[in-house]
């Protein structure tokens, strides 16, 4: 594809060959197709080419992703339930060991919630272990890459200018990751039917809250902990990516000579 080999590549009748594509340059590519004998060597004279059979397109960085969706339903829920004043911030020059959460305190009305973050960290345990088929329609399927597992690590500060209230909101949101244990969203916002989806959600060793604001040392008081948001499965960005993102298969009708009996490339079927 566009010079590039195609990653486990299957012949799934005499006439349909499925692939996952490599990663490509924005613009359309052309499609090879090359009969390989039982060693895996192109067979001279039985080649074929289809120009502009893909489409590599660039994921989209405006319209609302799954990490958006989900960092603003984890915003809606403390709104809810906690307080209304909520903020995020992705400054990456935080330390809360010097104090900078009372810098923050401009951020947003007294008192307040400020969320850090996201970082993003490898979840080995919830990643899946076999590429995702979905239905395509006309008998035919999509079959993607196994997704990029990820645990979210968040930050979150409480400030306030009063002691009684910074102490009540600190118990407000002790509790509130005490009766929600799980993150819960739409699995895709346009399709109702298609369910919800559940992240665990916990405060990991270390990450309690605690004040955090030192005597004399402003008239603004605060407390700060951590909390991991587990299993997110980073795929595509919104956009238009079903013509060809790398992170799609094409399927290819060559013709007929050309699809050999036996599964070809790297990853055979057994």
């Amino acid at each position: 594809m566009g010079g590039r080999s195609a990653e486990d590549v299957r012949v799934m009748d005499p006439g349909l060959l499925s692939f996952l594509s490599p990663a490509g340059e924005p613009g359309p590519a052309d499609v090879t197709v090359r009969n390989l004998d039982d060693a895996g060597t192109p067979v001279p004279g039985e080649e074929a080419t289809v120009s502009g059979a893909f489409a590599f397109v660039r994921p989209a960085l405006v319209p609302e992703s799954d990490l958006t969706r989900l960092v603003r339903t984890l915003m809606r829920e403390l709104k809810r339930q906690v307080l209304p004043e909520v903020s995020l911030t992705v400054q990456t020059d935080f330390d809360g060991d010097t104090g900078d959460e009372l810098h923050l305190a401009q951020l947003a009305k007294l008192p307040a919630l400020v969320l850090v973050g996201p970082e993003l960290a490898e979840d080995r345990f919830f990643s899946l272990n076999q590429l995702p088929e979905t239905a395509d329609g006309a008998g035919r399927f999509a079959r993607r890459r196994v997704p990029y597992t990820v645990d979210l690590a968040f930050t979150l500060i409480g400030v306030s200018d009063h002691t009684t209230e910074l102490l009540n909101l600190m118990a407000a949101t002790e509790l509130f990751f005490h009766r929600n244990k799980h993150l819960e969203m739409d699995r895709d916002p346009a399709d109702p039917g298609a369910g919800r989806v559940r992240y665990e959600m916990d405060v990991p060793p270390g990450g309690d809250l605690k004040v955090t604001s030192q005597p004399n040392e402003s008239n603004v008081r605060s407390f700060s902990g951590s909390f991991v948001v587990r299993g997110f499965d980073l795929e595509d960005l919104a956009g238009p990516l079903e013509r060809g993102a790398a992170v799609t298969e094409v399927l290819v009708q060559p013709p007929a000579q050309l699809a050999p009996a036996v599964p070809v490339g790297r990853n055979p079927d057994p």
